[in-house]
């Protein structure tokens, strides 16, 4: 007799049902995200999600774990290109703009976050989740050099706070289709950039 659910014994699953259920909070909302529901859209059996995540809240904590994982893989091959480069900086918040300006529905679920752990005082912090790996890339990056440029202490916290901004905003900017501009974004995005990353 032919099995109605498929075979859950794969390595993909995890990953798979994260992506489902990034997709359903994006489509009706994180009240009715489900393990059920996301089960039920991978084509497996309702007890399958339980062999990864115990709970919904596991569930949601894996989503953003995950998002932040794959931006922070794609900052440290951006980092590592541009070493020692004048436009690393302006390299990277432009990686950080492009990953979800080609990943929408990664964006909308990260904006709905509410636990986003990010230290934006100490100059090496414990990295304890993705999200702040990704955002420690940028920060030790952005210290080192600003320090190589005389910029204090104070003002380097300040640089990078606005530095977050700008990318938040372009990215925000960039994925509204009804804000329309003359030229191309991408094509201005490191033209933008570095006109708050390099001035003092």
């Amino acid at each position: 007799m032919e099995k109605s659910k498929k075979s859950y014994h794969h390595g993909n699953l995890r990953e798979e049902l994260i992506e489902k259920g990034i997709e359903l909070i994006n489509e009706v909302g994180e009240e009715k995200l489900s393990l059920r529901k996301v089960a039920k859209m991978c084509g497996v059996s309702n007890a399958a999600p339980y062999t990864y995540f115990k709970k919904k809240s596991d569930l949601l904590y894996a989503m953003s774990d995950y998002i932040w994982g794959i931006l922070a893989a794609e900052l440290d091959k951006t980092s590592k290109r541009y070493e020692n480069q004048e436009n690393l900086l302006v390299k990277l918040g432009k990686t950080y703009v492009m990953f979800f300006c080609e990943n929408h529905r990664y964006y909308y679920f990260m904006i709905s976050r509410k636990n986003m752990k990010i230290d934006l005082f100490s100059k090496f912090s414990k990295i304890e989740n993705n999200n702040e790996k990704a955002f420690s890339i940028l920060k030790f990056e952005a210290t080192k050099i600003l320090e190589k440029m005389g910029v204090s202490n104070q003002a380097i916290q300040d640089k990078i706070v606005a530095m977050w901004a700008l990318v938040q905003g372009l990215t925000t900017i960039m994925i509204t289709n009804d804000i329309k501009y003359s030229e191309s974004w991408e094509e201005k995005i490191e033209e933008i950039i570095k006109s708050v990353c390099i001035a003092k």
